[in-house]
């Protein structure tokens, strides 16, 4: 999948960082880079994008993190901004953490200052 960045359209930024008077223009602004680029007319930056498939995450993998980080499943499922009794249904494996979940957990076990910054965030 080919995707292309907000960089790429010049001065178009997400709406979200765009002042509401100049909104509509910085959106035809836009879509008028889209179509050039796709009549070949102008170069947008793109990046390969792969889907990949959500890691897997264990229960007994999820324990052994939280334990191994010396917090309590509250603590725990507070910087993952979860629930703690989702939390509790992941550790007894009555239930699987989703895509965005996961990932983040295996930041963590890979990452283990990402607690730190999840906790300031």
């Amino acid at each position: 999948m080919r995707c292309a960045t907000w960089a790429s359209f010049g001065s178009v930024v997400p709406a979200k960082f765009a002042s509401n008077a100049s909104l509509p223009a910085e959106i035809s602004e836009g879509f008028e880079a889209l179509a050039e680029h796709r009549a070949g007319k102008r170069t947008l930056r793109t990046h390969e994008v792969q889907d990949m498939p959500a890691p897997a995450i264990a229960a007994s993998e999820l324990i052994a993190l939280r334990e191994s980080l010396h917090l309590s499943r509250p603590v725990f499922a507070r910087y993952l901004r979860t629930n703690p009794r989702t939390l509790e249904n992941w550790e007894q494996g009555r239930a699987r953490p989703n895509a965005q979940a996961a990932l983040l957990i295996r930041l963590v076990q890979r990452f283990p200052d990402t607690v730190d910054r999840l906790a300031s965030a």
